[in-house]
């Protein structure tokens, strides 16, 4: 297994919550808890306190989106329509919702207990591992010391991300935001070996990321190619 790559982690019981403004704009509030053990991956994983330090640090311009669809943005940390907040608990996450007929749907969609689904995409930088006793059997337990965050998704409809297609378009929507001369050598080479790994050589019929047309889903892509090109060139 490679134990470093572009991962996307579902919080399954994600604490997101909403706020209504006395302006009338609508909140949502998410959180992303430190120090508690995720659900079997074929390991187990743990965020630890120092995980988003430096992405915090930097100030990186962070996206909030809609079911990781790029087209769908929520907020961002540049125009501070999305606040990002760490404390010994966990990522404290704000997001102001834009006036957008999509936005009202999230927010409609969470408040009505639809979907209160949320995941968020990163890169691990550092990571430590261990063998632990868990339920009697040894298992393999990574603790994530350093990450790069990319994006934060609410009303996650789809988050197992089985089809090939949509593995490869998912972590696409992570990346849509960063350039490639914005990367190091090493998180250009591990990019690239993963969405190489998930490109298939023909576009399955059945492969496609639910509700995407079939325009959208060529478009989607040429934009695969072309970020995969961007990082051959490097």
């Amino acid at each position: 297994m490679n134990k470093k790559d572009i991962q996307i982690r579902e919080l399954k019981l994600a604490e997101v919550t909403l706020r209504e403004n006395e302006n009338g704009s609508k909140t949502i509030e998410g959180l992303i808890p430190y120090n508690s053990r995720s659900e079997d991956m074929g390991f187990f994983e743990y965020i630890t306190p120092s995980a988003f330090n430096k992405t915090l640090a930097d100030g990186a311009d962070v996206r909030a989106l809609f079911d990781h669809e790029s087209s769908k943005l929520l907020g961002r940390v540049k125009n501070g329509s999305l606040r990002l907040r760490s404390d010994e608990v966990g990522l404290h996450i704000e997001c102001d919702l834009p006036d957008t007929s999509y936005a009202v749907d999230a927010y409609n969609l969470i408040k009505n207990d639809y979907n209160r689904g949320m995941s968020f995409g990163f890169i691990p930088i550092k990571e430590k591992w261990e063998v632990q006793e868990i339920d009697g059997e040894e298992r393999d337990v990574c603790y994530l010391l350093e990450v790069r965050l990319l994006e934060v998704s609410f009303c996650v409809s789809f988050p197992a991300y089985e089809a090939t297609t949509s593995n490869a378009r998912s972590l696409l929507v992570a990346l849509n935001n960063v350039k490639a001369d914005e990367l190091s050598e090493e998180e250009r080479k591990l990019i690239n070996e993963k969405l190489r790994e998930l490109q298939p050589e023909q576009t399955p019929s059945t492969g496609a990321v639910p509700g995407t047309s079939a325009e959208e889903e060529k478009r989607q892509d040429e934009q695969l190619q072309a970020f995969i090109d961007s990082l051959n060139k490097k």
